[in-house]
């Protein structure tokens, strides 16, 4: 793991909060936030439901591929990550050598009244959200657990999930 400050990688399933507390641990650790996902839909000059309409969860994954490597050549930041990223061992490895990987773990029913409201997410209709989540949560929790840190944010506030952060980072990134 890089010696000097990098990267702070919060992984997790759709509605686990990475984008809510993204900017928040980001302000309390003075680091710059970045998410995967806009920056993705700013590159292509799409929103991420188009680009699946477009051109498949495939093209989705290379077009985040691509801007995770970006983001990992530059400067520490906070980067709210989307749910599926995980499902590449390039993206895996690329994390892993960049800073410290973060799992914001919660279980799918949890996640599924989270997103009772959601209509953004395309992998997640409606109908059979909690049974999707509970399939993405087999599938990917193998690889959400590589990572150096968890956080179980089930029954925690947002306030409460960036304290339990800051007390886990080790130096350089604790303050």
């Amino acid at each position: 793991m890089a010696k000097e400050p990098r990267h702070l990688w919060l992984l997790g399933l759709s509605g686990s909060g990475k984008s809510t507390l993204g900017p928040r641990l980001a302000q309390a650790l003075s680091l710059p936030w970045v998410d995967t996902d806009q920056e993705i839909a700013r590159e292509a000059g799409k929103t991420i439901p188009e680009i699946f309409q477009t051109e498949g969860e495939e093209g989705f994954r290379q077009r985040e591929s691509r801007v995770l490597e970006k983001i990992a050549a530059g400067p520490a930041a906070v980067v709210s990550c989307g749910g599926g990223i995980v499902v590449r061992d390039a993206n895996r490895h690329r994390m892993q050598s960049t800073g410290l990987r973060i799992y914001l773990k919660a279980d799918p029913s949890t996640l599924a009244r989270r997103l009772r409201t959601s209509r953004d997410r395309p992998l997640l209709p409606g109908d059979e959200r909690e049974a999707t989540l509970g399939k993405l949560f087999a599938e990917r929790s193998r690889s959400y657990e590589e990572s150096e840190l968890t956080v179980d944010v089930a029954s925690l506030q947002p306030e409460e999930v960036v304290s339990a952060i800051q007390k886990k980072l080790p130096a350089p990134w604790s303050r």
